[in-house]
């Protein structure tokens, strides 16, 4: 709810141009003329008559006109006991609405308009203040997961074939290991890949599927360089294509990518389960919810020291992920 809108009760005006304002929307959905204003002897139905802003001034009272061809009406609105109230700056209309007479300023301060300020404000006719966050981080810094990288070079991304413990790889594979079950957990670094790391698990009737995308660090030590993030959002951004066809694409690259890295270098790719565990989960695979998971591991990136140019960067990562597979972001990174 961090970007929810909550509206504020106002008992003084607010900071802001008036830029515009427009009659309440229950004038324009009745059926029928609706109430006519009247001033000079000349009639317009009040959907008809302009509300044109006579005064761009910061503070004061607002101050409109209300406009037809025949003639004028200048009004101030300014904050009292009883709120926002408007009053004729010279002579006043009258309002008919059905059998009843009105005089304007009673009318129309039981039918305020809308105004509208700049910096995207709104004043409501209940006299609220609508307003756009601005202190809100394009991504919440505090869903950054700090990790504890001891032991590992923060400069060393993949584990290879020999499986290089000290790597950033390795580490997130254990962390994964420790903290989720797999029916398959495959090392996929190598070119083409769909992640450095790619888990899958049965749970209900989903097969759940995290993408663990790793980057080094461009330094020995955490900082806020955005140069640190870009492939690795990159990364994050081209990995959704594979929730299309319910993972069938994904499945058979992951099959491919297995036993062609097995026959070059004799290693297994798989962290957790084996090539017959991958084949059941492809035979299920149509009968289950895919969902996807993105996990981003940074070491270079420090939760402290992250700027705001690195939080567009996954803001926008994470919202191009989200739209194409509806799944979870999550980033490790260091203190």
């Amino acid at each position: 709810m961090d970007g929810f809108i909550f509206p504020e009760d106002l008992a003084e005006r607010p900071e802001g141009v008036l830029i515009a304002a427009e009659w309440p929307w229950p004038l324009f959905t009745g059926s029928g003329p609706g109430p006519q204003i009247s001033y000079a002897g000349t009639s317009y139905p009040a959907v008809d008559v302009a509300l044109e802003v006579a005064d761009y001034s910061p503070t004061g009272p607002f101050r409109l006109r209300l406009a037809t061809p025949a003639w004028q009406i200048s009004y101030s609105a300014d904050f009292t006991h009883n709120g926002l109230t408007y009053a004729p700056d010279e002579s006043d209309g009258h309002v008919r609405s059905g059998i009843h007479e009105y005089p304007l300023q009673e009318w129309i301060n039981r039918n305020k308009p809308t105004l509208f300020l700049a910096g995207d404000k709104m004043i409501t006719a209940e006299d609220r203040l609508l307003a756009p966050r601005k202190d809100l981080d394009p991504f919440d810094r505090r869903r950054l997961s700090v990790l504890d990288w001891a032991g590992v070079d923060i400069q060393k991304e993949s584990q290879t074939a020999t499986r290089e413990p000290d790597s950033i790889q390795a580490y997130i594979s254990a962390h994964l290991q420790e903290s989720h079950e797999f029916d398959v957990l495959i090392d996929d670094d190598r070119a083409r890949e769909a992640a450095d790391l790619v888990g899958m698990k049965i749970d209900g009737g989903e097969l759940v599927v995290p993408l663990a995308h790793c980057k080094y660090s461009s330094e020995p030590t955490p900082g806020g360089r955005v140069a640190d993030l870009y492939e690795l959002c990159g990364q994050a951004v081209r990995g959704a294509k594979w929730r299309q066809d319910h993972l069938s694409p994904l499945l058979n690259h992951l099959d491919r990518h297995a036993r062609s890295f097995g026959a070059r270098t004799g290693v297994s790719p798989f962290e957790a389960g084996n090539i017959e565990e991958l084949y059941r989960l492809r035979e299920l695979a149509p009968q289950l919810r895919p969902r996807i998971r993105t996990v981003l591991a940074q070491p270079g990136l420090s939760a402290a020291a992250c700027t705001e140019e690195q939080l567009r960067l996954l803001a926008g990562g994470e919202t191009y992920f989200h739209a194409l597979t509806r799944g979870t972001f999550v980033v490790y990174c260091s203190a």
